[in-house]
């Protein structure tokens, strides 16, 4: 092992080019608010009316779009009362999300949940938005503070585990509410296809991760919204993370029935927590633990070239 008196320096300031100026530009820019909403008559005059809030504050052009997504409540009619432009489009979320950007015309495209209540004082609207039109970020994803468990469950069991093994660079990027819905990007990074269910909302945050130049996340407040079941998405997302790891080569094909085993295992832990017994914040850590270890006891998905460079650091003598 080679000692630090050894070792060669590295240059701190490496491959940065030192002004003693502001190098970041912000643009003005108009803005359209996409709120996806599936039967949100109990929420959606208030969703809107806090969008139209938070361009009133940014001081920019902009539009509000619902898209009614398969509606069959009063959600289109009290989104046009409250001066949204509505949007008919088929059940589901990423189809509902695909309409709304279609119609947008913003030159940045917000993305807020029809069935979302905020309470902090700023709209997430302008939080959002604002980072783009300072030009301090092309991609933003609200860092929310937390309510119920089960989204934490999902974070500390599989998305930290899995992402951090696989895409590292994205940890950083994503905050500690990569599942969020409220986000907001300039138009070129919203792609031209996305999933017609909620994985949307995953699918974006990957599509950004390989297309945002600074994608960042943003510090958010209190809320709430319906916690309503989605059976089987948490397994979606799984098969859509390692879709996207094969194809950057992060993992090898046919290194997918490993992973598939720790899914397994980490997805019939969460199952065994029960509210009036487990301690939240214990049962946690307990869950990421064995989610690290499993991830870690399953080697045969790495890479070839990385279990070789381990090998190899394993074998060396000192």
């Amino acid at each position: 092992m080679a000692s630090a008196r050894n070792r060669p320096p590295i240059d701190p300031a490496l491959g940065l080019d030192l002004v003693a100026t502001r190098t970041l530009q912000g643009t003005p820019a108009s803005v359209t608010v996409v709120i996806p909403a599936h039967n949100e008559q109990d929420t959606i005059t208030e969703v809107v009316a806090e969008a139209r809030r938070g361009l009133s504050l940014l001081g920019v052009p902009g539009k509000v779009i619902v898209c009614a997504s398969d509606c069959t409540d009063d959600t289109a009619k009290l989104a046009a009362d409250a001066g949204a432009l509505v949007v008919p489009a088929p059940r589901g979320k990423g189809a509902a999300v695909s309409m709304g950007v279609a119609a947008a015309d913003g030159e940045i495209i917000c993305l807020i949940d029809g069935d979302m209540r905020y309470f902090g004082t700023r709209p997430l609207v302008t939080i959002l938005a604002e980072p783009i039109l300072h030009g301090t970020a092309d991609a933003t994803i609200s860092d929310l503070y937390w309510r119920p468990l089960y989204p934490q469950l999902w974070l500390y069991g599989f998305f930290a585990p899995l992402a951090g093994a696989l895409f590292p660079e994205l940890l950083a990027k994503a905050g500690s509410t990569p599942w969020s819905g409220q986000r907001a990007a300039i138009r070129k990074l919203w792609p031209d296809a996305l999933p017609a269910g909620f994985t949307v909302d995953l699918e974006l945050l990957f599509h950004w991760n390989q297309h945002a130049t600074r994608l960042r996340p943003v510090l958010a407040d209190d809320w709430v919204n319906p916690q309503r079941p989605k059976p089987g998405l948490m397994e979606q997302e799984f098969k859509l993370i390692i879709r996207h790891a094969l194809k950057q080569g992060r993992i090898r094909p046919g290194s997918q029935q490993a992973l598939h085993r720790w899914f397994d295992s980490i997805h019939h832990m969460m199952a065994t927590y029960r509210p009036d017994e487990d301690d939240p914040a214990e049962f946690e850590h307990q869950l990421l633990a064995h989610s690290l270890a499993e991830l870690h006891r399953q080697a045969d998905w790495q890479p070839q070239q990385r279990r070789a460079r381990r090998d190899d650091s394993y074998g060396r003598t000192p």
